[in-house]
């Protein structure tokens, strides 16, 4: 059962195109040099602390970038740098846990990580939660991320435009009384973070 699920959430984020979050937003210019960093230097400066190389190892592990591909490294690494608020790592954090990838399914882990980030404003996490709360039926609660997940402001265009249409989907199966929790539900948790 928990292979079947972990390999239905792999297909579900795959087609969504959430595999894998990228540093994107609200980092300094010079991040990118991570990317590219010797995978010693890198190391020795994720041990010393820093955010951003943490993100970069995590990911170097994840997809066996340099270094063999090891899930369970990706998880420390992903990890420190999402207790540090690296919203990309609280994501593909979430996401790992959702999959059972380098870890077992842990619905509650992923949900921590993914809120952790939507409360930061990234609408793929957003997102991410409303693809696993409508696999279980959950639709209202589906509604809500994805009505947060097209707010303004939020990070990815080509995600919010994916939610406008999956909340037009799924208005077809709500009542107006249900939209309006959803909406309401969506409006408070956006107001507390």
């Amino acid at each position: 059962m928990k292979l079947l699920k972990a390999t239905l959430f792999t297909a579900l984020f795959a087609t969504a195109g959430l595999a894998q979050a990228d540093l994107i937003a609200n980092v300094p210019l010079d991040v990118s040099r991570f990317e590219v960093m010797d995978i010693n230097e890198l190391t020795g400066r994720a041990n010393q602390g820093n955010d951003h190389a943490q993100f970069y190892l995590a990911k170097r592990y994840q997809k066996g970038e340099g270094v063999a591909k090891n899930s369970l490294k990706a998880i420390e690494w992903y990890t420190r740098a999402a207790k540090q608020n690296v919203t990309p790592a609280q994501l593909n954090l979430g996401i790992m846990y959702a999959r059972g990838e380098g870890v077992a399914v842990n619905e509650q882990q992923a949900r921590y990580w993914l809120e952790r980030a939507a409360k930061r404003g990234d609408n793929r996490a957003s997102y991410t939660l409303a693809l696993i709360d409508e696999k279980q039926r959950k639709l209202v609660d589906a509604y809500k991320w994805y009505e947060l997940a097209a707010r303004d402001g939020m990070l990815n265009d080509e995600v919010r435009t994916k939610a406008r249409g999956k909340i037009g989907q799924l208005a077809l199966n709500l009542s107006s009384s249900d939209v309006a929790t959803a909406r309401n539900q969506a409006d408070s948790w956006f107001q507390s973070k």
